[in-house]
């Protein structure tokens, strides 16, 4: 890579660089991905995109650095509430080492878990100077802000929740509930989560299953009814603020109960209510003041269930569905942001 591309006073600042650490492109989804909707909203806004994965992460000097790859993207294109990609998608340059505080912005997309391997690549970005670069989201955010347990920290926003490894206290707090949903603490797209009810006869096995017979933590939560009418909510939520809604609805004829996009749940045009914005006026501060800035909550009956911090998905379908333009709208609010920071220095 020439030195005019990685040397710091050659970067223009018309011409931004943003970074993706993401899965590696090849696992990628260009028709589902709110990560490659927001690549290629930044190179419609005439902006450089580059990505990285974790394992292309480090540190040299005191500095973060990384082995980078330039993306060009085909965008996908809308049709009848639909986002059609090419087989061919994206192309990348011959990779190149960098920075990370030579670019303007790094969007951290990578999906959980959280595991030893995520934690070091947040170590890596503490590195970065938020002063220089726009970490979206923060490092000290993505490692305090567990999905499952941080709207925990106003119960009053979300359903009755436990969490506990201890299985006789799970059996009597779900005899005392009646039907309750398990979730495992680091999990993500529906993958570990379970219906308990209190006359299953395989109650106590699944509960060993999943705590390892008392090895991990769980998070049980009081079956919200709304779920099978209404079905589950995501709602995107930018500097604290929700922007959009799409409503995740099960169909497959009562064999599944979990809403997810990944385990087949069929998503419908939704809008924000004044319920969002109660809870986002709740629990919005509290994830700026952490350097969350870019998050999806779940919201079910009103009730809060997650909040999802590393890689919140669901851009894609609300532009879709809804005649929004939120991909475009947060590159460009991320484009003013940095605009102004590299004004101020």
């Amino acid at each position: 890579m020439s030195t005019e591309l990685c040397a710091p006073q050659a970067r223009s600042v018309l011409r931004m660089d943003f970074l993706f650490i993401a899965d590696p492109l090849t696992t990628l989804k260009p028709a589902h991905d709110t990560t490659i909707a927001l690549m290629e909203a930044v190179q419609l806004a005439g902006h450089r995109v580059l990505a990285t994965t974790i394992g292309e992460l480090g540190i040299d000097g005191g500095h973060a650095v990384a082995r980078c790859r330039e993306v060009t993207l085909r965008p996908a294109v809308l049709s009848k509430n639909m986002w059609i990609a090419d087989t061919d998608w994206y192309t990348t340059d011959v990779p190149f080492r960098l920075r990370l505080d030579e670019v303007a912005a790094i969007f951290m997309r990578t999906d959980p878990p959280v595991d030893s391997n995520y934690l070091r690549a947040t170590f890596i970005l503490d590195l970065v100077d938020p002063g220089k670069t726009m970490l979206i989201n923060s490092p000290a955010g993505l490692r305090d802000a567990n999905e499952k347990l941080f709207a925990l920290r106003m119960p009053e926003l979300g359903p009755p929740t436990l969490v506990s490894s201890d299985r006789d206290e799970i059996c009597e707090t779900v005899s005392s509930w009646g039907t309750s949903v398990l979730k495992p603490t680091d999990g993500m797209a529906g993958r570990g989560i379970m219906l308990l009810r209190p006359d299953d006869p395989n109650l106590h096995s699944i509960l060993d299953t999943a705590t390892d017979r008392g090895g991990n933590h769980v998070v049980v939560q009081q079956y919200i009814p709304e779920v099978v009418t209404e079905g589950d909510r995501r709602v995107i939520v930018l500097e604290g603020q929700p922007i959009g809604s799409v409503r995740r609805i099960v169909d497959r004829g009562g064999t599944e109960f979990r809403c997810n996009m990944a385990t087949g749940a069929r998503v419908v045009p939704d809008t924000l209510t004044a319920r969002d914005r109660e809870i986002c006026n709740a629990i919005g501060p509290e994830l700026v003041r952490r350097g969350l800035v870019f998050v999806g909550i779940d919201v079910i009956g009103g009730r809060l269930t997650e909040v999802n911090v590393t890689s919140p998905t669901g851009i894609r379908e609300i532009d879709a569905l809804s005649g929004t333009h939120l991909a475009a709208d947060t590159i460009a609010w991320a484009i003013a942001r940095c605009a102004k920071m590299q004004g101020e220095r």
